[in-house]
């Protein structure tokens, strides 16, 4: 489906949108070569209008005591520039007035914009003056009855589309749509693109085949999903990009919750671009297991060994064998059961009076056991049974994650926390699996963000 532009003009009671409102307003929808639709009116501002605007635009009181209130045309102006590019020259005025306009009722009127004005600038350089008027004298369109709406919007349209075919022309569009149509893939709806919303969420990104081949999170899913289109390198990233033939979003209002649904959603689907460009920069990790004497152990291994029973990762051997050692140290835990000495009796620090002996039983599994927990509960930022409250939300719902019994155990959202006992908030949690991404999702996001509440339940 090809992008549709509505090209606006108005008119109104003084050049404020906070204190002054719309007279006049017309509207073209083109598709960059033809008009397809319009619309205009003369609207009842609800106040005198001044002679000097009536000087400037011919538009008088009497002209207006019958025209339509706002409220009247609102849903209008709604339907015809639905799914479309916001144009006009000097685009923030006209703009910023129908916005405070759908405002006063309530209602918040959000369009992608374009300006005639500084594209103007750029398509057609070394022109003495880029105001309306000059401006179709130079391109040689005629423009009768200027400062009215209706006037003004049809040629504010035909340059635009002279505008719009200069671009496809010689910039393959990247001036209009903000990223190259070369390589694009054509069945791609490029409308639906320029209105994804600018809010936190997971998108995901499909072939022609409607194959799912990406998955991907972002605190602006619009701009991140532009950042695509917009990647030209060669390699993958290219190859992704000319494969993009649709796109959907689901909005999580918390980044949290995005990266806890993303890598759900990945490991779920598989797409083959995650599978293709996702490494892993944890690749080691700190695993716990039970001996057969009943004291806990710890040992150190690739990340692939298991899920269950991993405690941490982190970037390197090295650096999980140091934190590993450190810990042993702060807690007192026996190096041999620790996996970082080996010996077919005592560990070396027994006889130097360093181990307590769980390494030949002198001391007891449940005297050792209580010091292990305490450095797995650290690992585990000391979560036992909480919820997450995150205070990101850019929505109206507020979720919640629940860790229980030391492990993730999935979200949801409520609508009000302070009204619900523990067990009404677990019950409106999704479960989802635990494994070793999660939890260090949740870790990383506890230790680097400050803007979250842990309620214990």
């Amino acid at each position: 489906m090809k992008q549709l532009f509505s090209v606006v003009d108005i008119e109104t009671t003084g050049g404020s949108s906070r204190g002054e409102k719309i007279t006049e307003i017309a509207i073209y929808v083109t598709d960059g070569t033809k008009i397809i639709d319009s619309f205009c009116t003369l609207i009842h501002p609800e106040k005198r209008v001044s002679s000097f605007i009536t000087g400037l635009t011919g538009i008088t009181n009497e002209m207006l005591e019958d025209a339509p209130k706002f409220f009247e045309v609102a849903a209008k102006i709604v339907e015809i520039t639905k799914d479309t590019v916001f144009v006009a020259h000097n685009v923030n005025f006209d703009y910023n007035f129908v916005k405070q306009e759908f405002a006063q009722l309530g209602y918040k009127y959000r369009q992608n914009t374009l300006c005639t004005l500084q594209l103007s600038r750029k398509m057609f350089p070394g022109l003495r003056s880029y105001s309306l008027g000059n401006l179709c004298k130079s391109l040689n369109v005629n423009l009768d009855n200027q400062h009215r709406a209706y006037a003004d919007a049809f040629a504010t349209t035909e340059i635009f589309n002279m505008i719009y075919q200069k671009d496809i022309k010689e910039s393959n569009g990247i001036n209009i749509n903000g990223f190259s149509l070369n390589g694009i893939n054509p069945m791609l709806d490029i409308g639906k693109i320029k209105n994804l919303p600018e809010k936190c969420g997971v998108y995901y990104l499909y072939n022609a085949e409607k194959e799912l081949i990406y998955i991907g999170k972002s605190k602006n899913i619009h701009s991140r999903v532009m950042s695509h289109l917009r990647n030209e390198k060669t390699g993958k990233a290219l190859n992704m990009r000319s494969q993009i033939a649709d796109v959907d979003y689901e909005l999580t209002g918390s980044e949290l919750i995005a990266l806890l649904k993303e890598s759900h959603e990945i490991k779920q689907n598989i797409p083959i671009f995650n599978k293709a460009q996702r490494r892993s920069i944890n690749n080691w990790a700190i695993f716990t297991y039970e001996d057969s004497n009943g004291y806990i152990c710890f040992y150190i291994d690739h990340v692939d060994k298991s899920e269950e029973s991993c405690v941490a990762v982190y970037s390197s051997k090295a650096v999980a064998g140091e934190t590993l050692t450190n810990y042993c140290i702060k807690y007192n835990l026996c190096q041999k059961l620790s996996g970082l000495y080996q010996s077919a009796g005592a560990c070396f620090y027994y006889g130097l009076g360093e181990c307590k002996g769980a390494c030949v039983g002198a001391e007891s599994s449940v005297s050792y056991n209580k010091r292990a927990k305490e450095f797995i509960a650290e690992l585990n930022l000391n979560l036992t049974n909480v919820f997450i409250i995150p205070g990101d939300c850019d929505d109206e719902k507020q979720w919640v994650v629940a860790i229980k019994d030391s492990k993730y155990y999935g979200y949801g959202f409520v609508d009000e926390i302070t009204d619900l006992r523990s067990e009404d908030m677990l019950d409106l949690i999704t479960k989802y699996p635990e494994n070793k991404d999660v939890r260090q999702i949740i870790r990383t996001y506890l230790k680097t963000k400050k803007n979250y509440r842990i309620v214990e339940f």
